[in-house]
């Protein structure tokens, strides 16, 4: 009885446990920074951040792989520019002003450099999540440097009347590590 309360304990508590910022190691090969705590978007270069943060990696090969998938409903998507922020303090442009009038289209988008459709040229047409994506300026500018240390994305809203969320950001790298 004791054992069995126990175990209905720990699977309450692990239910209740929504959200949260953790980096995991898949050894050799992949990091991994996910943050699912929820932050306003706000109005004219308020920026929104989450701080991706890593140690003890090795220089990223000339082949590693680097994506980014946003979660980050907006009434108008084009409100919003993304930057990835290097520990170097380098920058790239994710997106900026992007996907017209529409609805939610960042709202769960990956961007890679393999996507066939980039971010600067694809027609949004419509409300709901456009994915995958190539961002405006390559994921791929950051290799040859050493990943360690507190990178940075930022979201801006760059027009008023109306804001939108952050709600999760997941950074992967993947190669010699």
């Amino acid at each position: 009885m004791f054992w069995s309360g126990l175990l209905l304990f720990v699977l309450l508590i692990s239910q209740c446990v929504e959200s949260g910022i953790s980096t995991t190691y898949t050894a050799p090969s992949t990091a991994t920074f996910n943050d699912d705590e929820a932050a306003t978007i706000s109005y004219y270069y308020i920026s929104t951040y989450s701080n991706p943060t890593f140690s003890g990696l090795k220089k990223l090969s000339s082949y590693a792989v680097i994506t980014l998938q946003v979660w980050a409903p907006h009434t108008y998507s084009s409100d919003m520019r993304f930057l990835l922020y290097h520990p170097d303090g380098s920058k790239i442009t994710i997106s900026n002003r992007r996907g017209g009038s529409y609805k939610n289209v960042f709202d769960g988008t990956l961007f890679t450099d393999s996507a066939a459709d980039a971010v600067a040229t694809y027609p949004f047409t419509k409300n709901g999540v456009v994915t995958p994506l190539r961002p405006e300026d390559p994921l791929s500018t950051f290799r040859g440097k050493s990943p360690n240390g507190q990178w940075k994305f930022s979201v801006d809203d760059n027009y008023s009347s109306d804001d939108g969320m952050l709600n999760r950001v997941l950074l992967i790298i993947q190669g010699n590590i």
